[in-house]
C-alpha cells in the first residue's frame, strides 16, 4: 500500500481556486499543501480506483462520469483551496482548469 501511495502522491496537480491558476506539485509540497486546515483533497479517479486506495478524507468526485461540475458545485466550499489528484496528472489536471472556470 505504501508503494501505491508514492505513485499516486507523486503525480499530483494542486488547484487553488481563490486564484486563477493551478499549480502541479512534487509529493512533498502536495503533502504539506493538505495539511493545511483550508484545504480539501478531491481524488477524481473512479470509485473502483478510489476503494483501491486513496488520501484519508479525500472526497471521491470521478472525473469520467459526466457530472463531475455538478457535484464539486455541491460539494466544495468554493472559498477554500482545493487539492486535485488521479494517477498519472491527466484526470487532475482537467479538473482543476474546470474548477478554475467555475470560480
Amino acid at each position: 500500500m505504501k508503494k501505491f501511495f508514492f505513485i499516486l502522491l507523486a503525480v499530483i496537480a494542486f488547484a487553488a481556486c481563490t486564484t486563477p491558476e493551478y499549480k502541479t506539485l512534487p509529493m512533498d509540497e502536495f503533502e504539506k499543501a493538505i495539511a493545511q486546515p483550508n484545504v480539501i483533497v478531491v481524488d477524481v479517479r473512479t470509485p473502483e480506483e478510489y476503494a483501491e486506495g486513496h488520501i484519508v478524507g479525500a472526497i471521491n468526485i470521478d472525473w469520467k462520469a459526466g457530472h463531475f461540475a455538478e457535484q464539486a458545485e455541491v460539494l466544495l466550499d468554493k472559498d477554500k483551496t482545493i487539492a486535485v489528484y488521479c494517477i498519472h496528472a491527466r484526470r487532475s489536471k482537467f479538473a482543476a482548469e474546470e474548477l478554475l472556470k467555475m470560480g
